[in-house]
């Protein structure tokens, strides 16, 4: 099944003619059962790590957000501004316990960007683009990675960055954040795609023997190129 035809099917499910109230109170009361099932969980099983692929976070997270259908789950927190946060600024402990250590996503709104220019070894500069934060700086270090679904489709695309401390150091945290495929969208909710994103805040961790590769999705290797997710 194509993007497309798995958001429009989400969205007939949520139409008024299928519900027994207005499809506004319906969605909301949805919303809440959603928020309430959460709660009620039982605790994870020991050694649980919620590691979710770059297809699942836009399939299951951005997209529902974007088109206004519940989220897979409440392990990806929607909250704005977060972009603007210095890295010990997010609550891993409490908000992500269920995450890898030092993990946080989030569905937020873009942050603003600026350009700024740095001087190079050889004498000239390079302009880099840059989301400000508390005492820092996110920096862009790879744009527009295409991801792609089980059917080879591309589904959104992935911007990675390093975060830089004010003397432009860059240090061992990353943020990915991810965009939709337009195309992918119906045209009635292509509104909200330049202006919400999905986020992976980490730590990049080395490949030892006691850290096998697997365990670790979002390796520096995927900088090489596009990312493709089964």
């Amino acid at each position: 099944m194509s993007l497309y035809k798995f958001v429009m099917l989400m969205l007939y499910t949520m139409v008024p003619g299928r519900t027994n109230g207005n499809s506004a109170n319906h969605l909301e009361n949805e919303k809440v059962e959603v928020e309430v099932e959460s709660k009620n969980l039982p605790p994870m099983p020991p050694g649980f790590h919620f590691v979710p692929s770059s297809a699942v976070l836009i399939l299951e997270y951005l997209v529902k957000k974007i088109v206004g259908a519940p989220l897979a789950s409440d392990l990806v927190k929607v909250r704005d501004g977060i972009q603007c946060l210095d890295p010990e600024e997010h609550r891993f402990e409490d908000d992500f316990a269920h995450c890898q250590d030092n993990h946080a996503y989030y569905i937020t709104t873009k942050a603003q960007r600026k350009t700024k220019e740095d001087q190079e070894a050889g004498g000239g500069s390079k302009t880099s683009t840059i989301i400000k934060t508390t005492r820092g700086y996110w920096r862009e270090k790879k744009k527009d990675m295409a991801i792609y679904n089980e059917d080879g489709q591309i589904i959104g695309y992935k911007t990675r960055y390093v975060f830089c401390c004010s003397k432009n150091d860059e240090t061992s945290w990353r943020m990915d954040e991810f965009t939709v495929n337009p195309e992918t969208i119906p045209a009635n909710a292509r509104d909200q795609i330049k202006e919400t994103v999905a986020c992976r805040i980490r730590v990049k961790q080395a490949k030892t023997p006691e850290r096998p590769f697997f365990e670790s999705e979002e390796s520096e290797e995927e900088d090489e190129g596009s990312e493709i997710e089964e």
